[in-house]
């Protein structure tokens, strides 16, 4: 049985066996490069490893969405060739699944032929969490592969990179499908070394979203470490952190240690941000990094990331907080660790780890 039969074989059984059979194909098949046997005689999908065709298109509500606003955070593509029956399954069972794609720090958009009043209807009819992307003339579908008519999905990388195309689309259970190869497709993508490890990090100033006053990134410099946390009000993967952050400043402050916020993103505003310190529990200044200076300073690139300073001012420590989304699921405490090194007096082991969540969304200049 060749792969493409076997794979219209596994969808037509619908078993569970059978999708999980259907998604590890799509791996196997997408990883050793042979992603045409996927799509059959329509025209040519993505490689992975290619880059990602740039766009802008209107949503449902006339507003403008560009792909370039989203590098270094992963993006799904679900291109639909109409707005009727099938594509609303379709729509409906990826809204079923918006909160993994959250936490995964994942960006959804469908992407659909059709009339904003068509596309209007059906997104606020279903409830969707997600925008639908306007693609008049399918101009930005061809760019991708996608003949009329056709549907086809996509993984990109924070890159701007194909991850995976998928073209075998399970239209009603499409949802999970997506969510399952996206997760299986993410993975941290390693840095070159800070230049600022082993350095001394300046003090700067900057207002607190709570009430608008100066505060200094040192304070009264009587710690004996600070950490610095970049975070985002809007970013479902800094959200994600929320209660690890908050608990761990709540257990390291009184051991010593001096936590404080930085928000660089400039499509958020202090009342938002401070809303969100606020539920979030966190008991340390917020501030906010007008114009990203700071961030671009010390290169800050994604949220969340946390950089610690010891007693000295000195950069030990630059990178993720743990090495897991999903908080069931962490091995590493990272930067827990490195607060219990610094505390002992000793440089901690892994001073560099690679960064994931969403792009700092820097002012334009």
């Amino acid at each position: 049985m060749n792969t493409l039969r076997l794979l219209q074989w596994n969808r037509a059984k619908r078993t569970p066996h059978a999708k999980i059979g259907v998604y590890l194909l799509l791996l196997v098949i997408a990883a050793g490069g042979v992603v045409w046997v996927l799509k059959g005689d329509d025209g040519r999908l993505l490689n992975p490893g290619e880059s990602a065709p740039l766009f802008t298109l209107k949503d449902q509500d006339n507003r403008e969405h560009r792909l370039e606003d989203y590098r270094n955070r992963p993006v799904t593509l679900a291109f639909i060739p109409d707005l009727r029956e099938a594509s609303v399954a379709q729509l409906r069972s990826i809204n079923r699944v918006i909160k993994q794609f959250d936490t995964l720090g994942v960006k959804v958009f469908a992407v659909a032929a059709g009339t904003p009043a068509n596309a209007k209807t059906v997104h606020d009819t279903e409830h969707l969490n997600f925008p639908i992307l306007l693609d008049e003339g399918k101009r930005v579908g061809g760019g991708y592969g996608v003949e009329a008519g056709g549907r086809a999905s996509y993984v990109l990388g924070g890159n701007g990179r194909v991850l995976l195309p998928i073209a075998m689309v399970l239209t009603a259970e499409h949802g999970q499908q997506l969510v399952e190869l996206t997760e299986c497709c993410l993975d941290t993508v390693p840095q070159a070394p800070s230049r600022l490890i082993g350095k001394r990090l300046s003090d700067f100033t900057l207002p607190r979203v709570s009430d608008g006053k100066q505060e200094s990134f040192y304070g009264d410099n009587k710690q004996k470490a600070t950490v610095l946390f970049v975070m985002s009000a809007e970013c479902p993967c800094s959200g994600g952190y929320d209660e690890r952050i908050a608990a761990l400043a709540r257990a390291y402050t009184n051991r010593g240690v001096r936590f404080v916020a930085l928000n660089a993103s400039a499509n958020e505003t202090v009342i938002e941000i401070a809303k969100r310190a606020q539920q979030a529990g966190y008991s340390f200044p917020v501030l906010k990094d007008v114009g990203n200076v700071i961030a671009d300073r010390i290169s800050a690139q994604v949220t969340p990331e946390v950089f610690i300073a010891d007693a000295k001012g000195i950069l030990r420590y630059h990178g993720r907080i743990d090495d897991n989304r999903k908080e069931a699921m962490v091995k590493s405490h990272d930067l827990r660790n490195a607060l219990d090194f610094l505390l002992a007096g000793k440089t901690p082991i892994r001073a560099d780890l690679p960064t994931f969540g969403c792009a700092i969304y820097r002012a334009k200049q």
